[in-house]
């Protein structure tokens, strides 16, 4: 299993821009810790942030809901949506609110669009399978896995170019070519931003180890390897939809992924049509 000495991680802090968790998902993280959250005291916090409130009502008001009327007051929303849809809604509005476009070599609403749809894809497939999954964290690994992405594009005028032979030299990883290229790879510096960020330790392991080709032919936990499997066939199927063809670690690791989920290709099509309105969203 890929692991991180404290050397790779200061030079990270020290040599790249590394946006600071935000106090709100703090709070909202040690609210959802609590064996009851409370959606009232959720809503209390919430309504502290104007910016984050304002796109809560802005969101629920969206056809997407499709409400009768429209609804103006944050206790009334957070209660409509509920504890998991808004924990993961304002922890989306809040990444991508960390990073500015002015700065950054990608364009950053479509690297966002494309996160949030694995993130709805990995929840979407986790709910249909037999195993007991935590939704937050299908989620959380869904949106932040590639967010080591748009730190190297802030620090990299030309990371696209890195990005662009990676996506046609499928015989080496993402990570192998930034390694090549920069020193670093987006994997090590999500893995920093999601601990800087308190996301679960084995968020944070699968974050560093996502583009590893290898990583269910080891021994490790069983959690960690359904969590895996469930983000390699996201990404996958929301590769398919923008791109028409396949991610390129899926050859390695398809049929790994498929016996691990007990599916087959009649259940991948399902998933690739069911997910359809999240790409055209």
């Amino acid at each position: 299993m890929l692991e991180v000495d404290d050397k790779v991680l200061a030079d990270i802090r020290r040599g790249f821009s590394i946006p600071a968790q935000p106090s709100l998902l703090l709070k909202l993280q040690k609210i959802m810790a609590e064996d009851e959250p409370d959606l009232n005291v959720l809503a209390d916090v919430i309504s502290q942030d104007v910016a984050v409130a304002s796109i809560i009502l802005k969101t629920i008001n969206s056809p997407h809901y499709g409400l009768s009327r429209s609804i103006s007051d944050i206790h009334k929303s957070v209660h409509y949506i509920g504890l998991n849809g808004i924990y993961s809604l304002v922890t989306n509005i809040l990444i991508k609110s960390s990073f500015e476009q002015k700065d950054c070599s990608i364009a950053l609403e479509g690297f966002w669009d494309n996160a949030t749809h694995i993130a709805n894809t990995c929840v979407h497939i986790g709910q249909s399978l037999k195993q007991s999954v935590s939704r937050d964290k299908l989620f959380s690994l869904g949106l932040f896995h590639d967010c080591g992405i748009p730190v190297m594009a802030m620090k990299y005028s030309d990371y696209n170019d890195t990005y662009e032979l990676a996506y046609y030299d499928q015989t080496k990883t993402l990570p192998m070519i930034e390694d090549e290229t920069f020193g670093v790879s987006h994997a090590t510096i999500g893995y920093y931003v999601a601990s800087s960020w308190r996301l679960p330790k084995d968020i944070c392991q699968l974050i560093l180890s996502h583009h590893d080709r290898g990583f269910l032919k080891l021994k490790g936990s069983c959690d960690e390897n359904f969590y895996y499997a469930i983000l390699k066939l996201a990404e996958n199927i929301v590769h398919n939809h923008k791109h028409f063809r396949d991610a390129a670690d899926w050859p390695y690791i398809q049929e790994m992924v498929f016996t691990l989920l007990d599916i087959d290709d009649d259940d991948y099509k399902d998933y690739f049509e069911d997910t359809e309105t999240f790409h055209s969203a």
